[in-house]
């Protein structure tokens, strides 16, 4: 049996906070888009932008509109 996936929006703000400590996503790296994490994590879009957002709130990523969401440097 492997890692579970995360499905609610606290689990996947907590594995991307994760994998951004791990530098899987390093510093002004843009992360996959909302519809790609979604797919990714098996979870609601909508879901996953309430993981992201806490990730802003934090100062952890940043959006840039019509470009993306980056991780802060």
């Amino acid at each position: 049996m492997g890692v579970p996936i995360p499905h609610t929006a606290r689990e996947i703000e907590d594995d991307l906070l994760r994998r951004i400590g791990a530098g899987e996503f390093r510093p002004g790296e843009r992360l996959p888009t909302y519809d790609e994490l979604a797919a990714e994590y098996g979870s609601a879009r909508r879901t996953v932008a309430r993981a992201v957002d806490a990730l802003k709130a934090r100062g952890i990523v940043v959006g840039v509109q019509g470009s993306g969401t980056y991780v802060a440097e």
